[in-house]
């Protein structure tokens, strides 16, 4: 999981940190490699500049080849967090998009709960669709940020057959957002799934991400957690037996 200071952007220097994160995971034998929601952007970049959204296009695009391109290289799934403009609907999502060892889209997730209307999200569109999505021949359940929170959500994933829950998250431990942590801990108890949340790191005037928490919750309770710098963490887990075999992130700075 690359837990990263993206919130702010700009997109071309997020590629480029994505990119250094990639090469890290890669060189350590990762095999799937995970980013926060809209790594690619930016949490903020709406608010910094609403004239950003006009540039979101459909993906795969040519901005992203670098990071499908070392998806090739390490034979790694790539969880990549990113705004999309999505043609067949005519709107903008908020996704979590899916790229195989060959580079090619493998699957996708939208956010279902983002917070239209208002605030950071508003530039995007709910979507209705929740399928897991195959990564290693493992059924894989994806979800982006607050749709955790909203239990069916899981459940829907787990009586579809996933495995495991995957969350990429731009969510710290505030007053205004509530302490995410009990509702990740949920999403595991009710499905019998473990979860892991790739969260992000970062100061923006609008929320201090430094307390969130990318995690590991296996049955139920919090297997391990990390917040703070920068970094790759990387762990093990046994597709097959369903188990975690880490007893803690091995955390490699990206600096």
């Amino acid at each position: 999981m690359c837990h990263l200071d993206v919130a702010q952007g700009p997109q071309a220097e997020n590629i480029k940190k994505i990119e250094k994160a990639i090469n890290i995971a890669g060189r350590h034998g990762a095999n799937w490699i995970v980013t926060p929601e809209t790594a690619l952007q930016g949490y903020y970049f709406y608010v910094i500049d609403p004239k950003q959204k006009e540039k979101i296009k459909p993906q795969p695009s040519e901005d992203i080849l670098s990071l499908t391109e070392l998806c090739k290289k390490y034979g790694a799934y790539l969880f990549l967090g990113a705004g999309e403009y999505d043609k067949q609907a005519d709107c903008y999502r908020n996704s979590c998009l899916i790229f195989g060892p060959d580079g090619k889209p493998v699957g996708r997730h939208n956010k279902m709960s983002a917070h239209v209307g208002f605030g950071a999200e508003v530039w995007s569109t709910n979507d209705d669709k929740l399928n897991p999505v195959v990564c290693s021949g493992v059924a894989t359940g994806v979800l982006v940020c607050s749709d955790i929170w909203f239990l069916n959500y899981p459940r829907v994933l787990a009586d579809k057959g996933a495995q495991i829950i995957v969350d990429i998250a731009a969510w710290p431990p505030t007053k205004e957002t509530g302490t995410p942590l009990p509702s990740w801990e949920l999403a595991s108890q009710r499905t019998g799934l473990p979860v892991v949340v790739c969260n992000q790191t970062g100061t923006p005037k609008w929320m201090d991400m430094t307390p969130g928490q990318s995690a590991v919750i296996e049955n139920g309770k919090v297997k391990f957690l990390y917040s703070g710098k920068e970094a790759v963490l990387l762990f093990d887990w046994d597709s097959r037996t369903g188990k975690m075999l880490s007893e803690m992130f091995d955390i490699v700075s990206l600096y």
